[in-house]
């Protein structure tokens, strides 16, 4: 019956009770670590042959004999010394790759802090974004009242000279006014579609 490792290389097991064993193990370790280079991965195998092994030798221990049925007797003290090395090599070798609780709480502890973080800055960007829109909108309302003033103190024939009649003050809002607000609101929308992707 075969399986396959961490790094895609296809291992022998017994039964399917240890083919299911396998699996388990291997999607566990592979969602709950990130691992950056092959090494990382046959490691992993390693681990993953070290846990076949002591659930192999333990589950005969418990029936007092093999798969097929027959008698460890003979072997048990042999089973029990080869269980207790296993668990003690494959112990180790967790630890020295950080597969083991402390390392895990740690990593989940830094995860928090690293999101907090982030989102803290994302915060203060979305405060520069709506001091640009206030800056922004201060600046057209300013432009905005200028061109009425001048529409006020002006006769038709200056106004038209000028370009503040009704029309072209709507014509000014459409195509300068509104697409400039807009062009710092896009801007951070783009932004802003990245920090979904990066908290989620």
């Amino acid at each position: 019956m075969k399986v396959v490792g961490a790094t895609g290389t296809v291992y022998t097991v017994l039964t399917e009770e240890e083919r299911d064993h396998w699996n388990k193990a291997r999607d566990k370790y592979l969602d709950q670590y990130k691992f950056e280079n092959i090494s990382d991965l046959q490691d992993m195998d390693r681990v993953l042959v070290g846990e076949i092994l002591s659930f192999r030798w333990g589950s005969w221990l418990v029936r007092e004999a093999d798969y097929d049925g027959r008698s460890i007797e003979e072997t048990e003290d042999k089973l029990k010394k080869q269980m207790i090395e296993q668990h003690k090599e494959t112990r180790i070798l967790k630890e020295k790759m950080g597969l083991n609780r402390a390392h895990r709480q740690d990593s989940e502890q830094e995860s928090t802090a690293e999101y907090l973080q982030n989102l803290l800055h994302r915060a203060e960007e979305f405060g520069v974004h709506r001091d640009e829109q206030i800056a922004k909108a201060i600046s057209l309302l300013l432009e905005i009242f200028t061109q009425v003033g001048l529409y006020v103190r002006t006769d038709e024939e200056e106004r038209a000279h000028l370009k503040v009649n009704p029309e072209d003050v709507m014509k000014w809002l459409i195509e300068v006014a509104k697409p400039e607000f807009d062009a710092i609101d896009d801007a951070f929308r783009k932004n802003q579609r990245l920090w979904i992707k990066s908290l989620a």
